[in-house]
């Protein structure tokens, strides 16, 4: 009996040196996949992505880099193994590979958005310096309520349900994390990133790639997607508000796991990219459901 499957897509932050290399020495058409980026973006991607560098965690690398990996990844998935999704979505930077999956975006364009997105949001981090923090096991309301009276910061992510991110000002940030270890006792994690993603900082980002959407021809999704800003299935006419909302509006990652269960039925996930963490968060949601990742080569062949 045919199980409903949701293909999670990663997110920044799950990149490491030598993501990929593995299946780009082993299919042709993966090797093409870089090649038809590098002549995009200027620069030979694989000097990023598999040499020793400090580049890979710079935002505007970091974004490609994932991109273009968890892309190839999907395309090996759908080739070798020749799984489909009933639903999929991808974490922030992994809503993009989402829009590959279900054909709205070709490789081409996804590359040229991704590329922008991710100079713009370098940007505006350089513009309007910020944080982000992830707060474990504290009473959710009780976060929003220390955000609100702290101002300038904001929760970013609603990972699981004992996990949120926080995002704004550096000062806001550690405010709300000094407030989190000493009075409530928590545990709060500041997180090595550029800025204060997911946050009003990031406004101006967004209203550049607002402009430059409108250069851009979507094709409607072939599979159902659903959005991190209100994690609702896209709805086509509202896939540039999306886009642009996207950028300084948190991550309803919960919700959408929660939703994909109860709208869609799904019984297996499957994680495409470089690291597990989506895995672990839909672990800390629901144990019983199946969870599948496919981070390399060796998990292809293991499914096989």
């Amino acid at each position: 009996m045919k199980k409903n499957t949701a293909f999670l897509f990663a997110g920044q932050g799950s990149q490491y040196i030598g993501m990929g290399k593995d299946i780009y020495d082993e299919y042709e058409y993966v090797r093409e996949m870089f090649q038809e980026a590098n002549e995009i973006l200027g620069f030979k991607l694989e000097d990023v992505v598999f040499e020793e560098n400090t580049l890979i965690n710079q935002t505007r690398y970091t974004q490609l880099s994932v991109l273009v990996v968890t892309c190839a990844l999907f395309e090996v998935v759908k080739r070798e193994l020749g799984l489909s999704a009933d639903v999929v979505s991808g974490f922030s930077l992994g809503e993009y590979s989402a829009l590959y999956a279900s054909g709205i975006f070709s490789f081409k364009e996804v590359v040229k958005l991704v590329n922008y997105r991710a100079n713009f949001m370098d940007e505006a981090a350089k513009e309007n310096p910020g944080a982000m923090a992830a707060i474990i096991n504290l009473d959710q309301d009780v976060l929003v309520a220390i955000c609100k009276r702290i101002g300038n910061v904001q929760i970013a992510n609603f990972n699981s349900p004992n996990q949120q991110v926080i995002s704004g000002l550096e000062e806001s940030v550690q405010q709300v994390v000094d407030e989190v270890t000493n009075i409530h006792k928590k545990r709060a994690v500041k997180l090595n990133v550029s800025g204060g993603f997911h946050s009003p900082l990031m406004k101006n980002a967004a209203t550049n790639l607002e402009k430059v959407l409108e250069d851009f021809t979507p094709e409607k999704p072939n599979v159902p997607i659903i959005m991190n800003y209100n994690a609702k299935p896209l709805e086509f006419s509202d896939l540039k508000n999306a886009l642009v909302k996207q950028v300084y509006s948190p991550v309803y990652f919960l919700d959408t796991i929660n939703n994909m269960i109860n709208d869609f039925n799904v019984e297996r996930f499957i994680e495409i990219g470089p690291g597990r963490v989506l895995s672990g968060f839909v672990r800390k949601i629901d144990r019983d459901k199946e969870i599948i990742n496919f981070e390399n080569l060796n998990n292809i062949k293991e499914f096989k």
